[in-house]
């Protein structure tokens, strides 16, 4: 009696209109990503601010360290509903939209600006309204999430110095193809092996963003940071198309608006603290090489004419002189 009284009322709650005709509502974030990164400070920042805009009617509660899965389920969770928010690169998304991995593929993305330019174009549009209608993925923000770059026990100051480096790079197709256009030859090590690794020479180098290299204290056992820029890096805010449908115009505003600040938080440490690590690795004794990039992009010629191929005769060229 009590379920049918239940299910009766819950019926009655969705006809009554949008969250923002109820008395409160809990919104869910899951993030891969640790308590207290820049990611994590930038979500907590929208969280009070979705709080203190809505009078306390909404509230995001946030789940950090894939407390509810890792980024494939989290995604899966969004998709029925069952989880109102999460994070995940645009040029991850390859799984699911294919030529999305373009913007994965290196090169091809000179900066945060750059990426943010493709996003806003006809064909980065094209890309989110597909996620919306396959996977019911609302787009409310894109963050800045780091620049990887290349550390070694020699400077890497052109692309024939990656030839036969032996070099760790996670197992995802486009770094692969990055590391194997190099001529490095790409050698998988776990995440949580890869200090090991260096230390005992079973790798020559491995890729990371900087603050990801300094958390790691990967520069303990290496010599050399040298700024290759190959992959510029975000994370989408991604909205159940479900909540967002469930909210308001006011409530929406609210959200849009509180994410856009929390963006600002999490850009500003990120570029800050990569600025610094910089300064920091030089004080500690290694040394910053920053090589002429053109080689390094024309290395990738052939990874370029494969994407043609497959997404469109130009698609590459077009996206990589957005901007310019």
């Amino acid at each position: 009696m009590k379920l049918t009284m239940a299910l009766v009322a819950f019926a009655g709650l969705a006809l009554a209109g949008p969250l923002a005709a109820q008395e409160s509502h809990v919104l869910k974030l899951g993030m891969q990503g640790t308590a207290g990164d820049p990611q994590h400070q930038g979500v907590m920042a929208a969280a009070k601010q979705i709080e203190e805009k809505s009078g306390g009617r909404l509230k995001l509660e946030v789940f950090p360290n894939s407390q509810l899965g890792n980024f494939t389920e989290m995604m899966e969770q969004v998709t029925l509903g069952e989880l109102d928010f999460t994070l995940n690169p645009f040029g991850g998304m390859d799984p699911w939209v294919g030529r999305a991995g373009i913007a994965s593929a290196a090169y091809v993305v000179r900066d945060f600006d750059h990426l943010q330019a493709i996003l806003a174009s006809d064909w980065g549009k094209g890309v989110l309204d597909e996620m919306k209608k396959n996977n019911q993925w609302h787009a409310v923000d894109s963050w800045y999430f780091g620049t990887r770059q290349t550390t070694s026990k020699k400077p890497i100051a052109a692309v024939g110095d990656l030839k036969g480096m032996k070099l760790r790079v996670p197992n995802s197709a486009p770094l692969l193809s990055w590391a194997k256009a190099m001529g490095a030859s790409p050698t998988p090590v776990a995440f949580a092996e890869v200090y090991l690794a260096l230390q005992t020479n079973q790798v020559d180098g491995q890729e990371n963003p900087l603050p990801i290299i300094d958390a790691m204290k990967f520069m303990e056992v290496q010599t050399h940071v040298s700024l290759t820029n190959h992959l510029v890096q975000d994370q989408l805010v991604l909205m159940s198309e479900e909540t967002w449908n469930a909210l308001s115009e006011a409530d929406r505003t609210i959200v849009d608006e509180a994410f856009k600040a929390g963006g600002e938080v999490n850009d500003k440490i990120v570029k800050d603290k990569e600025a610094a690590l910089l300064t920091q690795f030089e004080k500690s004794g290694a040394t910053v090489v920053k090589p002429d990039l053109d080689g390094f992009r024309a290395a990738m010629t052939p990874v370029y004419d494969e994407l043609d191929g497959k997404f469109g005769a130009g698609t590459v060229q077009q996206l990589s002189a957005l901007g310019k």
